[in-house]
């Protein structure tokens, strides 16, 4: 199996189109009435009109999907996101024993992360992945 295609419902097309195409900066490959549908490298992000938002609950408890864009640099990417007004679950990009990462949410409460590989990945003493609660804060 390949992966070709990432699914989100989004309730509002216009905003989805601005927040994944400008601020994320994928290319919008086409518009209908009922969906967009960007790319990514070598995978479709297919955004579908829907009607109710969701919302984040225990993000790191509860099962779900999540994105992780990997970056080359996660404090310029989390500056950079946080700046074009992205809300960020973490107050800083937190670390588990394979990458340096940060949770965000999209303007409909789907989670998305931004990871950055540990230089060392067998430096056991880095501290283990934190979760982020609903409101943000690490546990």
């Amino acid at each position: 199996m390949k992966l070709k295609t990432l699914m989100i419902f989004v309730t509002d097309l216009q905003v989805a189109k601005q927040f994944y195409g400008q601020v994320l900066g994928f290319r919008l490959k086409s518009e209908q009435s009922n969906q967009l549908t960007f790319s990514h490298d070598d995978c479709n992000l297919v955004a579908f009109k829907c009607e109710k938002n969701t919302v984040v609950g225990d993000y790191s408890q509860e099962a779900r999907s999540v994105f992780v864009f990997e970056v080359a640099s996660i404090d310029q990417a989390f500056r950079d996101l946080k700046a074009r007004g992205v809300r960020f679950l973490h107050d800083h990009p937190a670390r588990n024993s394979f990458a340096q990462y940060a949770a965000f949410v999209d303007p409909f409460g789907i989670v998305h992360e931004i990871s950055q590989a540990n230089i060392d990945e067998s430096d056991s003493s880095k501290p283990r992945r934190r979760r982020a609660t609903s409101q943000g804060r690490l546990r």
